[in-house]
């Protein structure tokens, strides 16, 4: 259906332009509306660790006529090894797009992807680096922004989609709520970094338990570099804190002394950290918000609805999720309230399937104990021998077994029909 009725006007301010942001701008932008994107950063982000494209999100960026370029910058990861101190392999799990390994053909640095769509979008909206949202005002027609540089310069727009991640400031500032209100902590945190290969290194992902809940895991990022992912359950709160002082000195050297003497291949992995310019402490947890919107205020990707890097569906959720927002904005542009309540209730029940996480994660895949790090690699041991067997293929196909294990299993969201963005000649 064509959108000759786009009323031309349409104003956009988009804050964040990592995943989502410039997703959203790319088919807003496509339809004819006037797109800002607003990043806090003064440039592009290229921190992060190693992220996936799964299921719906596939058929976007192949909409978007980005799978190509894609394609050219993934890690070309072969897989996942699980190993011990003396680097033994007790299982591998070899790179596949039927959930029966952790890498998949789309395996991608996050800064990476979010530059394609950069790229993409960037002639579709207007992007402002280095300033962001200081305060909001709706009135009668639409919604005032003052943004933070020395300028204090004042916008009118029709809508604002906050695209900024799990603890997003914005957020708290529209909804006049705490940072933490809709954070429900998985008391995980990892920090990622990258350094480069050494000789024990290749296309591989490694991924060692140490006791006292610590794991390391490295992997290839496809240009000469290891990105590397440091480990740690922390219930007592400590790294909270240390993470609210934003001070990088200060969590590098936690890190290091978390680590020390873990065994395997630390010592290096640590020197690594140290000496990083990429340091990035991300904290593991969900986004739960009650509601989506707030009146011309729209949340979408992990600052509305994060899995948590646990699913492996962050990513696609930030896609996909930008991808039905941008279409339920044209659709019934000229009524926001339609609009965004469309918006949530597609959405909703995939995203709440999609945050399902195995019980007893992330505990059970950082024991405390060697005795539990051992049951894990005989489970993982077991595990791989059925995936290389086959014998997966074969129980993913029958009845009950298939609908919970296997990747079909998954809900599937009908993906609005892409001529909903064209533009009437």
């Amino acid at each position: 259906m064509s959108n000759s009725y786009l009323r031309k006007s349409l104003r956009v301010l988009v804050s964040g332009a990592g995943i989502g942001g410039p997703v959203l701008a790319y088919w807003l932008g496509k339809a004819g509306a006037s797109v800002t994107l607003l990043e806090r950063a003064d440039r592009l982000r290229k921190e992060g660790q190693t992220v996936d494209i799964n299921n719906e999100a596939r058929t976007i960026v192949k909409w978007m006529g980005v799978e190509e370029a894609i394609r050219k910058v993934t890690t070309k990861e072969a897989g996942v090894k699980f190993v011990d101190s003396k680097n033994k392999i007790w299982a591998a799990f070899a790179q596949s797009n039927e959930g029966t390994s952790p890498t998949s053909e789309f395996e991608i640095v996050r800064g990476e992807l979010a530059n394609v769509f950069y790229e993409a979008s960037k002639y579709k909206a207007e992007y402002i680096f280095g300033d962001s949202i200081a305060s909001i005002q709706e009135t009668e027609t639409g919604v005032q922004v003052v943004f933070s540089s020395k300028t204090r310069q004042t916008r009118e727009y029709d809508l604002i989609v906050v695209a900024e991640g799990l603890a997003s400031r914005t957020r708290a500032l529209a909804f006049d709520e705490d940072l933490r209100a809709p954070i429900h902590p998985l008391h995980m945190w990892v920090a990622s970094f990258s350094f480069e290969q050494g000789e024990s290194d290749d296309q591989w992902a490694r991924m060692y338990n140490a006791i006292n809940r610590r794991g390391l895991l490295i992997r290839p990022d496809g240009f000469g570099r290891v990105r590397a992912n440091a480990m740690f359950i922390d219930e007592s709160g400590t790294l909270q804190a240390i993470a609210g002082s934003r001070d990088q000195d200060k969590l590098k050297e936690h890190f290091i002394n978390l680590f020390n003497g873990a065994g395997w291949e630390t010592d290096r992995i640590m020197d690594g950290l140290r000496e990083a310019d990429d340091f990035y402490l991300q904290e593991v947890a969900q986004a739960k918000c009650k509601t989506w919107s707030k009146g011309r205020v729209v949340l979408v990707g992990d600052t509305a609805y994060c899995p948590s890097p646990l699913s492996g569906m962050g990513t696609t959720a930030a896609i996909v999720g930008s991808y039905v927002l941008a279409a339920k904005i044209i659709k019934h542009q000229h009524d926001h309230r339609t609009a965004l309540t469309a918006y949530e209730a597609t959405l909703r029940p995939w995203i709440e399937d999609i945050q399902k996480i195995f019980p007893g994660a992330p505990q059970i895949g950082l024991p405390e104990t060697q005795w539990g790090i051992g049951i894990l690699r005989t489970f993982l041991y077991v595990l791989s021998f059925v995936v290389k067997s086959g014998v997966f293929d074969v129980l993913s196909n029958i009845g009950a077994f298939g609908e919970r294990f296997s990747s079909s299993g998954q809900k599937k969201l009908k993906l609005p029909d892409p001529s909903v963005f064209k533009r009437s000649s």
